[in-house]
Parts: structure tokens; C-alpha cells; sequence
């Protein structure tokens, strides 16, 4: 039988278990706040409502993707492509960019040989912290404002 949870819920629940409660939660234990963060549960909206957690017996490789694909839903976690000046400096422009509006590059990777556009630009792939969705928003409009190709979401890569 398939599961009615998206994977992305039962992510987020888990990181919100350990953000908030400080407790190490596995997929199976968290689905009880997934439904609710999935909203299966609107009868229980405005309400008080105990949720029972249980199993702490997550693999710490499997909790590291957790938390991850929870900040990527949370919007903590962003990634895109950003064609930049393949002079010197491009790149290094870029990641001012980011820094002075508060985003941290967690990973960086340029590529050439298949761009599209003219010889003197690269395409810049990037996975970046941001502290909330709003903030990821700002980003986004800070690239589009600085670079005419920007491509933002997972599908772009």
C-alpha cells in the first residue's frame, strides 16, 4: 500500500523534531506531525492535540538526508544555476553577492563546455543556506536582478 505522507513532510517533521523538541525521531515515528504538517488532519486545526513519538532508531546516514531534504523543504536549503562573466572575478562576484545578503555557499560548481550562450560566460551551480523561505525569496530576487539567466529549483540540475 502506498504511503499518503510525501517524503518531503515526513523530512520536515523529523527536522522539526529535532529543531524544537530536541529529540531524534525516525520517518516511521514522525508521521503522526507529518499529517499534521501535511494538513491530512483539519478536523484537529485550532485544536490542542498530543502527538505520540516514537523510534529513535534512525541511521545516522539516513537522518543527515533527512535533515537536508527538511531544509530544503523549509526552504533553508536552496539551489540554482546562474550564468555569470567567465572573466576573472565572475564567479567571485557571485559569491559576494550571496554573502552580503546573508547566504552561505554550501556547494559551488562551474561548468563551460556545455553553456549555450557565448564563449566569455559560465554557468554556475549552486546549493546555498538561507535562514528561512522569505529569505531564499530575496535571494532569488537579488539574482534575477543582478544576472539576465537564472534558473532556480531543483529541476535545473
Amino acid at each position: 500500500m502506498p504511503s499518503i505522507f510525501r517524503e518531503e513532510s515526513i523530512a520536515l517533521a523529523i527536522l522539526r523534531l529535532i529543531e524544537v523538541e530536541k529529540s531524534v525521531i525516525e520517518g516511521a515515528g514522525a508521521v503522526g506531525l507529518a499529517a499534521v504538517i501535511e494538513g491530512l488532519l483539519p478536523e484537529l486545526k485550532n485544536k490542542k492535540v498530543v502527538i505520540a513519538l516514537c523510534g529513535g532508531n534512525i541511521d545516522t546516514t539516513i537522518l543527515g538526508r533527512a535533515i537536508e531534504r527538511g531544509l530544503a523543504v523549509d526552504g533553508r536549503l536552496v539551489r540554482f544555476v546562474v550564468t555569470v562573466s567567465d572573466r576573472p572575478g565572475g564567479i567571485a562576484e557571485l559569491a559576494k553577492l550571496l554573502s552580503s545578503n546573508g547566504a552561505s555557499i554550501k556547494d559551488m560548481f562551474h561548468e563551460r563546455a556545455w553553456l549555450k550562450s557565448d564563449v566569455f560566460s559560465v554557468q554556475v551551480k549552486v546549493v546555498a543556506e538561507t535562514r528561512d523561505q522569505e529569505h531564499a525569496d530575496e535571494i532569488h530576487t537579488v539574482l534575477k536582478a543582478n544576472y539576465k539567466q537564472v534558473a532556480w529549483g531543483p529541476r535545473y540540475f
